[in-house]
């Protein structure tokens, strides 16, 4: 198998074997996860530790105004807005071979001028292509949570505990590739390989050493909080206001690991973690703003303190350029989402924007969602959900979702999907719970 293949996977082997995940979002229940992301004004009791606490002391169908529980809800989401896949299980046939096929070639005419010519023209291509994915990204989202919260308009409260996670693999090309690939192609399209050692000062067939020396970096974070959420309802001046808030100890951790080929050791990624927690809290109001109580108006602010992390990039034994191992910050910042619905009888609308934006970390981009969402209500029995959310911070594709639940005898069962771009950005998700 050709070395810039081997490369590829390492990055994307580290995306399936890292055991904490560079950036990681906060998490969202499998209901909202098909509501286009929203929740600070229409999570539910169970999911109100997540969003909003402020939602523990809003008025409560009959249905859940009891106590709501999720145990647990678990969604991943994969990201592959380059097509890097693609080009991972088509490189070694589309390049590498034909590229050492030509030296092959060139070797056994004796050196033939036309041979040269298809080694210049293939190692063009090669070299194209690697300076085209160049910086690419994979990244992997994984979630779960949990929550027993017990809602009410005199002290609604409880308990909620989630981790978050996002690997980021990419692959970075090596300058001293594309410097002895330059001068390959040159020497071949001047006509100039008169023994295969001229070609091999560049590119060893017999010793991979000698070959492609890129490599691939992985950063990996998570985010994990367990927290009380309290909630109390005010009257001030005939007019009712939920104010909620949730102290919490949160854990910020993240690796970082940079290898070649011949050297990755999976092992040697969790010497490169580093951690921190801290006290921090969330804080939230929502006010009905209509006197038939159906149009809710909330604000909410998760994680009041600002948190921050720098990686320790680890690397392999190889000597890589200082510029691929900068230690990258990862911060976790105050994220303040503003929501509005309306609920009919049967069925939510809301939307949510974010007021606040999220940083990168590597290639993401930053991130400031707006989303929106509805959910139709079958008999408080099955429910029917989809939304849409777009990132205002960057140009990207809308992501667009939906799912359903089931409830029975207080039992919940919710399913939810998302995809963006063609299929380059899927996700899923499932929660069991219960509300009375």
């Amino acid at each position: 198998m050709g070395v810039m293949r081997r490369v590829l996977s390492v990055s994307t082997g580290l995306l399936v074997t890292s055991s904490a995940m560079a950036g990681a979002p906060t998490f969202a229940d499998a209901r909202a996860f098909a509501m286009g992301g929203v929740g600070v004004v229409t999570a539910r009791p169970s999911a109100a530790g997540f969003f909003n606490p402020a939602l523990l002391a809003v008025r409560q169908p009959s249905s859940r105004d009891n106590f709501g529980m999720l145990l647990p809800s678990i969604s991943v989401v994969g990201s592959d807005e380059e097509a890097l896949r693609d080009v991972i299980d088509d490189f070694e046939e589309d390049y590498i071979e034909p590229f050492e096929q030509a030296i092959t070639n060139v070797e056994n005419s004796g050196f033939g001028v036309n041979e040269q010519q298809e080694l210049a023209d293939s190692t063009q291509r090669l070299n194209d292509k690697l300076a085209d994915i160049d910086g690419d990204e994979i990244r992997v989202d994984l979630g779960v949570g949990a929550s027993f919260l017990i809602p009410s308009k005199t002290f609604g409260a409880g308990v909620f505990m989630s981790a978050s996670a996002r690997v980021a693999g990419q692959p970075n090309y090596a300058d001293t590739d594309k410097q002895n690939l330059d001068s390959l192609e040159a020497l071949a399209r001047g006509g100039s390989i008169n023994s295969i050692s001229d070609i091999e000062q560049f590119y060893d067939l017999n010793n991979s050493a000698d070959q492609l020396n890129s490599n691939a970096r992985t950063v990996a974070s998570s985010y994990s909080q367990i927290g009380l959420a309290i909630s109390h309802n005010f009257r001030l001046g005939g007019h009712d206001f939920a104010l909620g808030v949730s102290p919490k100890v949160v854990d910020l951790r993240a690796y970082d690991y940079v290898a070649s080929v011949e050297n990755a050791e999976f092992d040697d990624i969790k010497d490169t973690k580093v951690s921190k927690s801290e006290f921090n809290f969330d804080i939230g109001i929502a006010s009905y703003i209509d006197s038939s109580e159906q149009v809710l108006l909330g604000l909410s602010v998760i994680n009041v303190m600002p948190m921050s992390i720098t990686t320790k990039p680890g690397y392999d034994t190889v000597n890589l350029p200082s510029s691929d191992a900068r230690p990258l910050d990862i911060d976790l910042d105050p994220s303040i989402t503003a929501g509005i619905s309306y609920q009919g009888e049967s069925y939510v609308v809301a939307t949510d924007v974010q007021l606040t934006e999220a940083k990168q970390v590597m290639n993401e981009g930053d991130t400031q969602y707006w989303g929106v969402g509805a959910e139709y209500d079958f008999a408080e029995t099955f429910q029917v959900r989809a939304g849409a959310k777009y990132n205002l911070a960057e140009s990207e594709d809308i992501i667009f979702t939906a799912g359903f639940g089931f409830s029975v005898l207080g039992a919940t069962l919710e399913l939810a999907a998302l995809s963006a771009g063609g299929g380059d950005t899927v996700g899923a998700s499932v929660q069991l719970g219960a509300m009375f």
